[in-house]
């Protein structure tokens, strides 16, 4: 490839570039040749020249953010600007097909600098020449480096605004569940001597219990960072949890439900996405300063490739989620900026808005590979459509361990260590043991565990580990007695949910996970899955 092609494609560029600029002015000339590189040198964004991704000319602001010395990269491949070959084919195939198929294409990725450093940025690009695509193309790159991260930041703080109004009704939700379990627990000893009567008050409490955990795991799930986990999830599940937090908050406004029985699942981050609805459900909620109503729905459908759009999606199976209010509804102008970072139809002072939430929402849902509809009309109201692709795992039907019969549950005769430092889970978890038919030798830290463990390493079939102890932690003993015998079964018990610490000892050894607080039931199952396994 020769220079000659850099100078034509540039003249080529430039005398076109010089058609619109007559328009402006009909009695003006055209710019010449060396005004239009002038412009392009001086605007504040990288811009270059591509053909077959081999960079030819390019200003002075495209070397001085990739960190270059000015015409250094001339006739090299762009390849050299990626950390791998993965990011470089993701990217050049975004480009490309958009091109063919639109004319005009944007892509967002990070680029490595001369110096081994990363920054993100968003690629624009178009033909340059739309009669002859072997003209190559142009490239604007911007640098949004600040953008991500103030992205985050939004994200971070409405979390925490979201996290304020959890920990308002949070006390209130506590004392009613607590307020159901003294009931029942001072109905037993009324009808302490009716087995029926008995069995249907500790299938409530369980329930109770069940919906006292869901809600701690919420807590967690909020106060953790911005980091993405991805797992497959079902939206019905995230949307309820999200009205369980919202619900207390406005009970003036009556909220319908309506849940498509059969939904797919998403992969999806279970703590943003009941972000997201929960920014959906108080900006409803806003646009009411009196009663009304609240439509929530959840239903799948599918895209197809000739979708009508007006936006870059892939066709395929999705779930949409609806949020419908009575509100005020909003004008067209408004529904254009409702999206953008600190827009908000609040007055100034009024701290129940700062325009966080929807910018956030967006975020989120488009990282997530969906995006979001609204519809609305000035005084009927708005709808917010959110729709996520659907993730290929395939829903299982759950059984209700809890239903389980006693004489049904998996059964064992094996030694089990417990490790715990909590009085109250040390009796519980022998007794379960006990029940179950194993021998339990119990450990009130982490020391105390390695030294049985050293004594009854032949005899231990599992052990069960707490991780926040006295004395020694139990990932310390976790290492320690992996090091006493490597082959040891090690099942993980904390109240903290499922996070990267966790899925670290999966990886080195572990062999399970159970979160507590958890049912005889539930126990049994994992101690039997962990036992029975072979390597």
């Amino acid at each position: 490839m020769t220079n000659e092609w850099y100078e034509n494609s540039l003249e080529e560029f430039f005398n076109m570039s010089s058609e619109p600029a007559k328009a402006f002015n009909l009695n003006e000339p055209a710019l010449t040749v060396r005004e239009m590189t002038t412009i392009l040198e001086s605007a504040p964004a990288g811009i270059g020249i591509l053909k077959n991704r081999v960079l030819g000319w390019a200003n002075d602001i495209f070397y001085s953010m990739l960190g270059y010395d000015p015409n250094s990269l001339k006739g090299k491949n762009v390849r050299i600007l990626y950390s791998d070959q993965e990011e470089y084919d993701r990217v050049g195939l975004g480009l490309y097909s958009n091109l063919d198929k639109h004319g005009v294409s944007l892509v967002e990725t990070m680029l490595l600098r001369k110096d081994g450093t990363l920054f993100d940025c968003r690629i624009r690009a178009s033909k340059l020449n739309r009669d002859d695509p072997s003209m190559g193309m142009i490239v604007v790159i911007t640098d949004i480096s600040e953008l991500k991260q103030l992205q985050l930041q939004l994200q971070q703080t409405h979390k925490m605004e979201a996290i304020g109004l959890l920990a308002g009704g949070i006390s209130h939700d506590f004392n009613n569940i607590l307020m159901g379990i003294q009931g029942h627990l001072s109905l037993m000893q009324i009808d302490v001597s009716d087995t029926e009567k008995i069995r249907a008050h500790t299938k409530h409490i369980g329930r109770l219990v069940k919906t006292a955990a869901e809600l701690t795991t919420l807590l967690l799930g909020f106060a953790r960072g911005g980091k993405y986990q991805i797992s497959a999830l079902n939206i019905n599940d995230l949307v309820g949890m999200a009205l369980d937090i919202f619900k207390p908050t406005r009970k003036d406004i009556i909220v319908h439900e309506t849940y498509e029985k059969m939904i797919h699942l998403v992969d999806a981050d279970q703590s943003q996405l009941k972000q997201v609805f929960l920014n959906l459900l108080i900006n409803a909620s806003q646009a009411m300063s009196e009663q009304g109503d609240i439509f929530v729905t959840t239903q799948n459908f599918f895209i197809e490739e000739d979708n009508g759009y007006p936006f870059e999606i892939q066709p395929g199976r999705y779930v949409k989620v609806t949020v419908k209010d009575t509100g005020i509804g909003m004008d067209m102008e408004t529904r254009k900026k409702i999206f953008d970072p600190f827009f908000s139809t609040k007055e100034v002072g009024d701290k129940k808005g700062r325009g966080l939430g929807l910018s956030t929402a967006f975020g989120v849902i488009k990282n997530h590979g969906g995006f979001i509809l609204v519809d609305s009309e000035k005084g009927k109201g708005a709808s917010f459509h959110v729709c996520l692709p659907a993730s290929n795992t395939v829903q299982a039907k759950e059984k209700d361990e809890d239903q389980q019969c006693f004489d049904d549950i998996q059964k064992g005769s094996e030694t089990v260590l417990l490790v715990d430092d909590e009085d109250e889970v040390v009796n519980a978890g022998k007794k379960f043991l006990e029940k179950l038919g194993y021998k339990p030798i119990v450990a009130r830290n982490g020391l105390e565990a390695v030294e049985i463990f050293k004594l009854y390493k032949d005899e231990i079939s599992l052990v069960v580990l707490d991780l926040i102890m006295p004395k020694m932690s139990g990932k310390q003993a976790f290492s320690e007695i992996k090091t006493i015998r490597k082959d040891a079964k090690i099942l993980i018990s904390t109240g903290y949910a499922m996070d990267d610490k966790i899925k670290g000892f999966l990886t080195q050894g572990c062999d399970g996970f159970i979160q507590k607080p958890f049912s005889l039931n539930e126990f049994a199952r994992v101690l039997r899955k962990i036992i029975d396994k072979t390597v």
